[in-house]
C-alpha cells in the first residue's frame, strides 16, 4: 500500500473527515456540486439515511418503548466510471476508490474536495481523520494462505478438522493520537465487504471480481482522533502519519513472499 505495485491486492480504498456538524448543509450543496463535477465527479445522488436510537425505556414508562427514528441527508458525487467518489453528510467528507493507485494521488484528491467544501461552509474543525483499506488475499494456485499471512493472524486455519467456515484476527494499538484496527478475516468464496462498510454506487475492478476460493480479507483502519481548529495543511500531515501507521500494520500482516507475488 506505501508503493504502487503490479497487482496490489487493495480493492477498496476509503477516506474520511469528520467536522463540525453543518445542519444547513442543503443550502451549500449546488456551489459544492459545481466545484466537484468540474473536478471529474459529476454523478450527483441525494439520499436519505433513517438511524435509530435504541434507548432502554425505563420503569416510569407506560406502554410500549417507542425507538427514535432521525433521517440524515446524504450526497454522493462520483466519476463517470463509478470507481471513484466522495460522500458528503452533515458532519462528514469522505472519499473512497475501487480503482486504487498511490497514496498520494488519492490524498490529493480527498483534500481537493475537502477544500471545495471548506471554501464553502467553513468549516470550524475536524476531530477524526481516518484511512481504511481493504485487501484481498488469493494464494496462487498450489500455494496456502500460510505462504501469504504472518503465522500470527492465521488463528486455527489449516489445523481443524472439516471445511473452514471462517476465522478472524483484530489487534488495536493506539500511539498517541493515532489508532490503528487490524483485523483479518479468513473465508472462502468470492469478494465481500465488511457489514461496516459497503462501497456507496462504485463497482469492484473485474479482476477482483473474478476471484473465488479461500482468501483473506485484511482490513487494516488507522485514524487521528483529536479535535484540531481546521487547517488543510495539518489535515495533510495527519493523513500521512496515519497512513505511515496503516502500512507498517499491512506489512507486518503479510509475508515478503505475498509482497514479492504483488510487485
Amino acid at each position: 500500500m506505501g508503493r504502487k505495485m503490479r497487482q496490489a491486492p487493495v480493492y477498496f480504498t476509503l477516506v474520511q473527515a469528520r467536522f463540525n456538524a453543518i445542519l444547513a448543509l442543503d443550502s451549500y450543496i449546488p456551489k459544492i456540486q459545481e466545484k466537484l463535477r468540474r473536478e471529474g465527479f459529476p454523478d450527483t445522488q441525494k439520499g436519505v439515511l433513517a438511524t435509530f436510537n435504541l434507548n432502554v425505556s425505563t420503569p416510569n414508562e407506560v406502554g410500549p418503548h417507542q425507538v427514535p427514528v432521525s433521517q440524515v441527508t446524504r450526497y454522493t458525487f462520483g466519476n463517470m466510471d463509478k470507481t471513484a467518489g466522495f460522500i458528503l453528510d452533515q458532519g462528514a467528507l469522505s472519499f473512497q476508490t475501487t480503482n486504487y493507485d498511490t497514496f498520494e494521488n488519492f490524498s490529493e484528491t480527498f483534500l481537493k474536495g475537502l477544500k471545495i467544501v471548506h471554501e464553502a461552509v467553513k468549516l470550524g474543525y475536524t476531530d477524526r481523520i481516518g484511512v481504511r483499506y481493504l485487501d484481498a488475499v488469493y494464494p496462487k494456485k498450489d500455494e496456502g494462505l500460510s505462504e501469504y499471512l504472518n503465522e500470527a493472524v492465521l488463528g486455527l486455519y489449516g489445523r481443524l478438522d472439516g471445511d473452514l467456515v471462517h476465522a478472524f484476527s483484530e489487534t488495536q494499538a493506539r500511539n498517541g493520537s493515532v489508532n490503528v484496527i487490524a483485523r483479518t478475516i479468513i473465508q472462502s468464496g468470492p469478494i465481500g465487504f465488511p457489514p461496516d462498510l459497503q462501497p456507496v454506487g462504485l463497482v469492484i475492478a473485474e479482476r477482483f471480481r473474478m476471484l473465488d476460493g479461500p482468501h483473506a480479507i485484511l482490513d487494516t483502519d488507522g485514524s487521528h482522533d483529536h479535535r484540531d481548529v481546521f487547517d488543510l495543511r495539518q489535515i495533510e500531515t495527519h493523513l500521512s502519519t496515519v497512513h505511515s501507521a496503516v502500512i507498517k500494520a499491512f506489512e507486518m500482516t503479510v509475508t515478503q513472499r505475498a509482497i514479492q507475488s504483488w510487485e
